[in-house]
Parts: structure tokens; sequence; C-alpha cells
């Protein structure tokens, strides 16, 4: 099973249990999946950023790294680490970044429709 199909089971599930106790969206859920995805496959453009001084890994939104280093470990319960996510503080930063309408707005839009369909299967 690949990452994405992966990731997408697990947020049907993380969504589900995520609406009874946050108020964190499918679009947000998509946006936060996609980061993580692009960072995996181009993860020197973002130890870019950091080395240049762009952005800082402690003015990073709450939870994004420890979101990423579960990621990264393969930690199939990262999803559980939603609830403690700056949802707000990512939308802000994902438009941002560079790559954002190359890269990511495609990514997020995809992983969004996917979870929209998924979600209503449930």
């Amino acid at each position: 099973m690949n990452f994405k199909l992966s990731a997408l089971t697990a947020l049907a599930a993380a969504s589900v249990a995520a609406a009874a106790t946050t108020d964190i969206t499918p679009y947000e859920i998509a946006e936060i999946e996609a980061i993580m995805e692009d960072a995996k496959t181009h993860l020197f453009s973002y130890m870019l950023l950091v080395t240049s001084g762009k952005y800082k890994l402690d003015e990073l939104p709450a939870g994004v790294v420890d979101v990423a280093m579960a990621v990264i470990s393969n930690d199939a319960g990262y999803t559980s680490l939603f609830t403690e996510v700056d949802f707000a503080g990512v939308s802000s930063m994902v438009t941002e970044l560079p790559w954002y309408s190359s890269r990511l707005l495609p990514e997020i839009n995809s992983i969004y429709s996917k979870e929209l369909a998924s979600s209503s299967l449930i």
C-alpha cells in the first residue's frame, strides 16, 4: 500500500474521530497531508528554507514538527497528533511557500477531493 492510499485510509478514520473532538476540517487535513507528502519528496527544498533563515523550526505552526517527525519515522498513529496542530498557522504558512501554486495546491486539492469522497462513503 502506498503512502497516499494509507494516508487516505488513516485520514478517513482520523476525520471521523477528529470530528467528534475538534473542528479540524477535511481541507485542513488535506493541507497537512500535502505538506508532509511534498516534504518527503522535496526534503532538500524545505531544508533550504530553514537554513536560509526564511523559516525557523521553532517558529513553525504548533504541532507541525511533531507530525513531520512521526511521518518520517513511519508512525501509523501520526494522525492522532493533528489535534495539536495550529491549522490556522499551517494555512497561512503554506501559501507563502514558493512552490505552493505549482506543487502544493494541486496536491491539496487532490487529497481534499479524495477525503470528501471517502468521508461520504462512511
